[in-house]
């Protein structure tokens, strides 16, 4: 009860307290105050959730969302960061890498309208006309507040590519045999357009493999084991290798009016609302189940609202409300931490979905306020050897897990000290499209 409390405080005022403890740009995905929440970077188009464009189509193909805890605007501005391979920053200015002034101020806001929880949406479509990069590579998007760039709001990673080959990527089981049933191992090979030359590929040539789009598990750096002419195959027999982990499990609050998947109760206390999700099983001994899910990202719906036929939209960014969700799970108590994993984390270790055990019940329990949509999540046990999270013993492990591979080729300029990114291959190991 005193876990409920603490975080019903929080959400309703108390994260202000947390803002700025720690505003040092970190070249990764992160949030930096407390009150920010709901943030994703998309393809408008499409609505794909891997924020990569190319170099040639770049004006206005990626958007940034999210949402401030508050009932006033705040004042904001992005810009956006060159990076090398490893998403260290480039020594250059940025008028050597960026078109225009080098800002933008975030413009679009809407309060939101008919929700208990008071907060107003952002979004933004870059790059613009002001910060359009002149190279392919890593940048990272930065927003900041009242044109001071040490006051640091968010932080996301986007790719520009600028293809100049062709990555064709096979994804199987591991071919070891202790690994064979839950390991995938990734394979590719990038042929480069004719007319396009790597001098020294074992020094310039890079790439890194990313499972579902996230960064946390990426295996990067790798150098091509065989070249023949234009062509560079990777066929590590360890190095490439991913856990299948397990299908996500899911559930539905796109609904606070009807019954909706995985919610076993919903109710309103002290003006907010709650809801109840049936208490998940343990699935580290499991046989492995296949079934649909969305690799753990989240889509943010409401099915309560209409939608205006007339111009095809609706309010779901600032009609939908935050909701708390109570998790458990079912689990005898485990040596390290527990937490709860996904696009709802933000795809890292985060303090406000770590789990806490009720004795009396023998659950793991949390409390995390969400917003509605349909979601995907994991759970794991915190290693703290290596600082990442164990989901093998409460969601179990399978080469027959469906995911997708991302595969990213980086070429250093020679002159000039970034890496462009100039090979981009997805793989479904299901061969799903």
């Amino acid at each position: 009860m005193k876990h409920f409390v603490l975080i019903f405080f929080l959400f309703l005022g108390g994260e202000k307290l947390y803002a700025n403890l720690d505003s040092t740009l970190r070249f990764t995905n992160a949030i930096y105050e407390g009150d920010i929440r709901t943030v994703r970077v998309i393809q408008p188009q499409s609505g794909f959730g891997f924020p990569l464009i190319t170099l040639e189509d770049a004006l206005g193909n990626l958007r940034l969302e999210f949402d401030q805890l508050i009932a006033e605007r705040d004042y904001y501005q992005f810009t956006l960061i060159l990076c090398d391979a490893q998403w260290n920053k480039v020594q250059m200015a940025k008028a050597q890498y960026l078109d225009g002034i080098g800002y933008e101020n975030l413009e679009n806001y809407v309060f939101s309208n008919s929700t208990l929880t008071q907060y107003v949406h952002y979004s933004q479509n870059f790059p613009t006309e002001n910060t359009m990069p002149k190279y392919a590579g890593n940048y990272l998007l930065v927003v900041y507040r009242n044109f001071n760039e040490a006051d640091i709001v968010l932080s996301r990673r986007i790719m520009v590519l600028s293809p100049k080959g062709n990555v064709d990527v096979t994804v199987n089981q591991s071919n070891q045999v202790e690994f064979r049933q839950e390991n995938q191992q990734v394979n590719f090979t990038f042929s480069t357009l004719k007319g396009y030359y790597i001098p020294n590929p074992y020094q310039d040539l890079t790439a890194v493999i990313l499972q579902n789009g996230e960064w946390v598990s990426a295996i990067d750096n790798l150098k091509p084991q065989f070249i023949q002419s234009q062509s560079y195959a990777y066929k590590q027999v360890l190095g490439t290798q991913f856990s299948g982990e397990n299908e996500y499990r899911s559930f539905d609050i796109r609904s606070l009016r009807s019954s909706q998947a995985w919610v076993k109760k919903r109710m309103n206390i002290g003006n907010q609302k709650h809801v109840w999700l049936v208490t998940d099983q343990s699935r580290g001994f499991d046989r492995y189940m296949p079934w649909s899910d969305y690799n753990g990202r989240v889509f943010y719906d409401n099915k309560d609202i209409i939608k205006d036929t007339m111009t095809n939209s609706n309010g779901v960014s600032f009609e939908s409300d935050y909701v708390f969700v109570h998790f458990s799970l079912a689990a005898d108590v485990q040596e390290n931490d527990v937490y709860i994993f996904g696009e709802l984390s933000d795809w890292r270790i985060n303090e406000n979905l770590k789990m806490y055990y009720n004795a009396d019940l023998k659950n793991y329990e949390a409390v995390v306020p969400l917003k509605q949509g349909y979601y995907n999540y994991m759970y794991g046990i915190l290693n703290k050897t290596t600082g990442k999270l164990d989901f093998k013993p409460l969601e179990g492990a399978n080469s027959a897990t469906e995911n997708n591979y991302m595969v990213l080729m980086y070429h250093r300029n020679q002159a000039m000290p970034f890496d462009e990114l100039i090979g981009y291959g997805l793989k479904n190991s299901q061969g799903k499209k």
